[in-house]
Order: structure tokens, then C-alpha cells, then sequence
């Protein structure tokens, strides 16, 4: 049977000899429409192998022949997995690798996306994503940390080909949530199995193309230097331009409903001289992440220029962006 490769990397089994025996048993016993009483039995058997449930296995022995529809209907479940070369004890195992994990993201999107609706009014359903770092060691390490946010600032000047990973992704992303409420209402790992599969399928691909999108470089660059003209005047980028560009793009679109957040909450009684200070904080952040767009001349769309207007963020260039210094900032991103 066909698996992707990104599947089998995450199952990373093996079948022996006598899982592909059994499997063949069980795969012959269900190419046949009626069974003998002992046939019968050797399907319970089959099912008490694969479910360890002896209870349902000492029912369906007191009366084997009206018990015939549900051995059928309780190994095709089985059939599933174990057609993936995978055993219940793996099936369960990979639930452990991918349930959580997509859980904890799809509650932390929502918040996010919670939080942005309040300060700024109705928002589009695919305005924040699970953006989920693309592990070097394993490629479809389920662990990893993961951050919900919006589009790269630059989303409209990028390719088509790369704009449209997000849309791909914002399906991706509907499935892997359908799919996981409808895991939350199933009991066995068994009925769960093909629906944590597809989960695990699409998140492998959702991380990888996430990976691609985020690490785009829009302007063309070689060892020394690359040149970008996204208005009328010409400008020539290092590969630490590009860098910093790059850096403070995921930056911003992560970190601006924060400050969004708490410029609206500045509007409200009860606003403490600690959220003052948080707010500074990162309106200074931000700023120097503005700074290096507005240095290096990076297209900023008008809606993403009024919301950073809007939260205090101003675009007159400094003397050190004219002598083409960066700030530093040694909070990391993820704050």
C-alpha cells in the first residue's frame, strides 16, 4: 500500500514475518461472505488478538453466529493499520506523537485570533495560522514549538506561487481540525487510526510548505550582495540585509496584535503602569524591526502601514537608518 514518504518517517517501522502472516489470515477470513462455526471462531480470536478486549471476546463466544457482522466489522478497523505495516500499540504511540500537539495549536490559534478580534473588530477566518518550526535533526519532529500568526508583511509582493501556501495551508489547516474533533468523540485508537493518519499526512506537508513560505528571500542575492528596487530608487542589499529583513518580517506579523492588544487596553480604566511598560517594550521592538523595512526600502502594504500607524509605530527615518546601522535587540522572537 501506498504511504507518503513523510508518514513512514513518522511511524518508522518495520513488519515482520508474523504480522504479515496474520495480516493475510485476517485479510482471508473477510474475503469470505459466510463462515463455519470454527471460522467463526478463529475471527474471534483474530479480534481478541488485536483488541485485547476479552470481554467483547467471551460475548461474541456464547453465540458466534450472531456475532458474524460484528468479528467483520471489528477486524475491517483493524485491517486499516495493520495494512500500514503498523500494530495497535504503534497506532496509539502515534497519537501520542500528534494528538497534543495539534490540540495545543489549534487552541493557541484560536486564541490568538480571539485576542485580535477583540482589539481590532471582526477578522478573517485565516487570518492567524499554527506556525510550526521545521525541526533540522527530524523533519517531522512533532514536538516542536509551535506560534500562531498572521501573513509575512510583504505577503502581496511575494510570487503567486508562494502567496498561495497560505491558502494551501488554511485548508490544510480546516481539515487537520475536522479531523481532530471528530478524534475527540471516538473512544479506540483503532477508529481514531484513519483520522489521525490524515492529521499527521497534512501536518507533515503543512510544516514543510509553512517552511518554504516563511523562508522565502523576495530579493535576489549572491555571496557578496544583491540589489532590490521596489520603488524608483535602486538599493543594494547585503546578504545581513537580507537576513534582517527576513527576521523582521515573522516578527512583526507574530508580535503586532500584542502590541495592538494593549494599545486598545490603554484606552480602557484600569490600564496599570505595568501593561505601560509592556506596551513600550514592544512598541520599541517593533519599531527596530520597522526600522531595518524602512532602511532597506521593503514594500509595506497600506493596510499593515495604518495598523502599525494606528499602534504607535512611526515611519520618519532616523540617523542611523540613514547610515544604514541596525538596532539590536536581544529579546528573543518567541516572547
Amino acid at each position: 500500500m501506498w504511504l507518503s514518504a513523510s508518514f513512514r518517517l513518522l511511524i518508522s517501522k518495520e513488519m515482520n514475518g508474523i504480522d504479515k502472516l496474520f495480516r493475510a489470515k485476517l485479510e482471508e477470513w473477510l474475503s469470505k461472505k459466510k463462515h463455519t462455526e470454527a471460522e467463526l471462531a478463529d475471527g474471534a480470536m483474530m479480534v481478541l488478538q488485536c483488541n485485547r478486549n476479552h470481554a467483547m471476546y467471551n460475548t461474541i463466544m456464547r453465540r458466534p453466529a450472531r456475532y458474524e457482522e460484528k468479528i467483520s466489522y471489528e477486524l475491517r478497523k483493524h485491517l486499516r493499520y495493520l495494512k500500514d505495516d503498523m500494530n495497535l500499540d504503534e497506532v496509539k504511540d502515534l497519537e501520542r506523537k500528534v494528538l497534543p500537539v495539534i490540540g495545543k495549536a489549534i487552541t493557541d490559534t484560536e486564541e490568538t485570533a480571539d485576542k485580535a478580534a477583540a482589539a481590532l473588530g471582526e477578522i478573517p477566518e485565516d487570518s492567524f495560522l499554527p506556525a510550526p518550526a521545521l525541526s533540522s535533526e527530524e523533519p517531522y519532529k512533532q514536538t516542536d514549538t509551535i506560534v500562531a500568526r498572521g501573513k509575512r508583511t510583504d505577503h502581496d509582493t511575494l510570487p503567486e506561487t508562494i502567496r498561495a501556501i497560505w491558502d494551501k495551508n488554511a485548508e490544510r489547516y480546516k481539515k487537520i481540525k475536522q479531523a481532530h474533533e471528530t478524534c475527540k468523540t471516538l473512544t479506540a485508537a483503532c477508529d481514531r487510526y484513519e483520522y489521525t493518519k490524515a492529521i499527521a499526512e497534512l501536518w507533515a506537508d503543512y510544516k514543510k510548505d509553512f517552511d518554504t513560505y516563511d523562508h522565502y528571500v523576495l530579493v535576489p542575492v549572491n555571496e557578496e550582495a544583491g540589489t532590490q528596487t521596489p520603488d524608483t530608487e535602486e538599493v543594494q542589499l547585503s546578504a545581513e540585509d537580507v537576513k534582517a529583513i527576513n527576521a523582521a518580517r515573522p516578527y512583526i506579523s507574530k508580535n503586532l496584535p500584542k502590541l495592538t492588544a494593549l494599545v486598545a487596553a490603554a484606552k480602557q480604566e484600569g490600564f496599570t503602569e505595568a501593561q505601560a511598560q509592556e506596551l513600550e517594550s514592544w512598541r520599541d521592538r517593533i519599531q527596530q524591526r520597522v526600522d531595518v523595512l524602512i532602511r532597506t526600502k521593503q514594500v509595506i502594504t497600506d493596510e499593515l502601514k495604518a495598523q502599525l500607524i494606528e499602534a504607535g509605530i512611526t515611519f520618519e527615518k532616523t540617523d542611523s537608518d540613514e547610515q544604514g546601522q541596525e538596532h539590536s535587540d536581544d529579546t528573543p522572537a518567541t516572547e
